[in-house]
């Protein structure tokens, strides 16, 4: 019997203001910068990546929870008018539904967030007899997540069991401590792991991506794919196999989820089975083409955007 949901999205749902048209470099304790343009939009990982991988194409379900406030109900309509399911979603009486605040310069970001309900979520705000209704799951900001984090071992567990694949985002650590033993009770259960070159220099101690990649494939690590912006993607597999597939010249207006656009058309790729650098060639087009849009949703329209970047390389092989 065929499942009826391609992806089920785990974890945080928020929205982000973002501000963006700002003349400086970056951010400078003790002066005023000004800013041209905001937008509030729909933000967090592990939303983003499944309104993307929906509009690709792919079937899918999200599973969170907010606060019984106008974010949250904010949150719920978005994902709602792109055809995600929102069944999985929990609404919280004691905590407020968090929210970011993505500052867009020219070259990078900056992030500020109030976790709100993103911390709080977790095992019992989760169904997961829900499993079973998907091919794959997928959990974004894996350090952010605090109340979900310690039971992601057994949930990735009990989701292989009832016949699922697994991914998972790492995203930043605003506390430093990049628990890569913590970690590594995780990567057994996981499929495929999404750092960018920042975090998978920070969880490993080292700066060297080589080795760095060699760490985290011994700690359990079966495929990375690592994102690193401009430069492009680069997979690999514990097997030894390896492939790279370069970025797309853009103008960029707002990085904000390129990374999880990046997933997005991974997980495309990877669930039709593509070879490693088909899967690459798709996340770069989709990440390229959502930096070229205010807001993590704003630039990727569906798969016919990815397209057109494919078409600029004609070595790379069709999309799935």
């Amino acid at each position: 019997m065929e499942r009826p949901f391609d992806v089920l999205a785990i974890g945080e749902l928020n929205p982000d203001m973002i501000l963006s048209g700002i003349d400086a470099d970056g951010p400078q304790l003790g002066t005023e910068q000004t800013f041209t343009d905001e937008v509030l939009t729909l933000g967090s990982s592990t939303a983003i990546a499944c309104v993307l991988m929906q509009r690709l194409g792919l079937r899918t379900a999200f599973a969170g929870l907010v606060g019984k406030d106008d974010y949250g109900t904010f949150c719920i309509s978005a994902l709602d008018r792109e055809g995600v399911d929102t069944a999985g979603v929990c609404l919280s009486d004691t905590h407020a539904t968090g929210i970011t605040v993505s500052i867009s310069y020219a070259h990078d970001r900056m992030l500020l967030t109030r976790a709100g309900t993103m911390a709080v979520f977790g095992p019992d705000d989760l169904d997961a007899g829900r499993f079973a209704r998907a091919r794959h799951i997928h959990v974004g900001s894996y350090f952010l997540q605090d109340g979900l984090r310690p039971a992601l071992p057994r949930l990735f567990a009990e989701a292989r069991r009832a016949g699922c694949t697994t991914s998972l985002d790492l995203g930043w650590d605003p506390s430093g401590r990049w628990d890569l033993d913590e970690l590594s009770l995780l990567l057994p259960e996981t499929d495929v792991i999404f750092p960018n070159a920042a975090e998978l220099a920070q969880v490993t101690r080292e700066q060297d991506v080589e080795s760095a990649l060699a760490i985290l494939h011994r700690a359990g690590a079966a495929e990375i794919a690592l994102k690193r912006g401009g430069k492009g993607g680069l997979a690999s597999l514990r097997s030894g196999q390896r492939d790279t597939h370069p970025g797309f010249p853009i103008s960029v207006v707002d990085t904000t989820g390129a990374g999880d656009a990046f997933n997005a058309g991974y997980l495309k790729a990877w669930l039709s089975d593509a070879p490693l650098r088909d899967r690459l060639a798709l996340a770069n087009a989709c990440g390229a083409a959502t930096a070229q849009a205010s807001g993590g949703i704003g630039g990727l329209l569906d798969l016919s955007d990815a397209e057109r970047f494919l078409t600029r390389r004609p070595a790379a092989a069709g999309v799935p």
